[in-house]
């Protein structure tokens, strides 16, 4: 386990996610101009707002529907917004000049835009797991855990229409790197300050297309936004369903569908060259309330951690797409001062699931019968992987514990604002 300094939450890390698949014909890079796709996502999105983004399907709508700043362009960090940016000797000051670039609905895309939206993530009423991506800004910090109210103070500053400054805390070598995220994204003032609908993220979008339909949990359509300045790709449309993988699967052999995200893995070996494999990192995690009895017991923590058979979980849920976690840091990130693999350099900090031990610690914490045991509650994003997920621990803790375990599927913003409030005893995140 692992200790969030400050607050009072451990995290029990669960799973590293390494791969992304998805199932897509070889024709379609070489399609016909003007051509219209069916795509299916693995979940359905939580909404359009690219400050409130969770999930990998989430972040394919989202860039497809609005820019930033900066982007990836075949693995180079090049301008999206932006025309230009200049950089101060010191490393502190960065000045982007902006495109003449419009929003879908005809408006000009200002620096006003961004200002607006990175300093409405910060505020403390909008709910969001990105905010801390911009403390490396100079008092984002400070205005965010309430220590600054004055947001002129905050170091994003429009000059003029299409003129940004942005002023660090201190010099950040990857800065633009972090402006790719979706929380730097920019969303129209009207909406910021007036909450017009008609100018709501992805109905009224920066990016090459924008929402031309849209019924929640069932179908989206994408299409192109016709005032996009930047180079345009082949396709006019974009149909988007969320069925389950199996599902998925059916429709995509059946010629319905171009692109399955997300396919059974079980069946990889029938897929031949139109799987798509790319590497990812993530860490699935669950938040315990140690305000909470038994929560607030260590030697009950331990018990609800040997109970986990995270091989199991893994092998259940992602397959050889994940790996079980040993600690809260996945494989693959360099140690600040060796340069050697920090998971690697760190070891494992998690004990294998240990069937009769677990039991024992359950004991000892108190609860040598089952006629005291208490009710877990699990708090989950309503959304296909982390629900099934969710299942599949609570049945190890009331197989290996008999513990009565109660899930408890809700929105995203639900999940945020009960989470960050402590109104929760245990969650399932990342």
């Amino acid at each position: 386990m692992n200790i969030k300094t400050g607050y009072f939450k451990l995290f029990m890390a669960l799973a590293l996610i390494l791969v992304l698949s998805i199932l897509t014909p070889l024709k379609l890079i070489t399609a016909e101009p003007g051509k219209s796709i069916a795509i299916n996502l693995a979940s359905y999105p939580l909404g359009f707002d690219p400050q409130t983004v969770l999930y990998d399907s989430e972040k394919i709508l989202l860039n497809n529907l609005h820019e930033g700043l900066v982007v990836w362009d075949q693995g180079v960090l090049s301008p999206g917004m932006a025309a230009k940016w200049i950089v101060s000797a010191d490393g502190k000051t960065y000045t982007f000049h902006l495109k003449d670039s419009y929003w879908s609905n005809g408006d000009q895309v200002t620096a006003f835009d961004f200002e607006l939206s990175w300093k409405r993530i910060l505020a403390s009423e909008y709910v969001s797991s990105s905010r801390f991506l911009l403390d490396v800004i100079k008092n984002a910090y400070s205005y965010r855990v309430g220590n600054l109210k004055n947001t002129d103070e905050i170091g994003v500053k429009a000059l003029d229409k299409q003129v940004l400054q942005v002023v660090l805390e201190k010099p950040c070598s990857y800065f633009l790197n972090l402006l790719t995220f979706p929380a730097f994204l920019p969303v129209h003032s009207k909406y910021i300050k007036e909450k017009d609908q008609n100018y709501a993220p992805g109905f009224c979008s920066n990016g090459p297309f924008q929402i031309g339909e849209w019924e929640p949990r069932n179908h989206a359509v994408l299409v192109v936004n016709q005032f996009y300045q930047g180079e345009r790709g082949n396709i006019k449309e974009i149909k988007v369903t969320f069925l389950p993988p199996n599902t998925g699967v059916t429709i995509y052999t059946a010629g319905m569908i171009d692109l399955l995200e997300e396919p059974p893995f079980s069946m990889f070996g029938q897929y031949g060259s139109d799987l798509v494999q790319a590497s990812t990192m993530g860490t699935g995690f669950i938040y315990l309330n140690t305000r909470r009895p038994p929560l607030n017991n260590m030697v009950f923590r331990k018990a609800l951690s040997l109970a986990i058979n995270r091989d199991l979980l893994v092998a259940r849920t992602l397959g050889y797409r994940g790996i079980p976690a040993t600690g809260l840091i996945p494989p693959g990130i360099a140690d600040s001062k060796s340069g050697t693999d920090f998971r690697q350099t760190g070891g494992a900090l998690l004990d294998p699931a240990d069937g009769e031990k677990c039991l024992e610690q359950l004991y000892t914490a108190g609860y040598p019968n089952e006629d005291g045991y208490p009710e877990i509650d699990i708090l989950v994003v309503d959304s296909v992987v982390p629900l099934e997920m969710t299942k599949i621990l609570a049945e190890m803790w009331e197989i290996n514990l008999g513990l009565k375990v109660k899930i408890e599927a809700v929105s995203y913003d639900q999940f945020l604002e009960l989470a960050s409030t402590g109104r929760f005893y245990t969650a399932r995140q990342g």
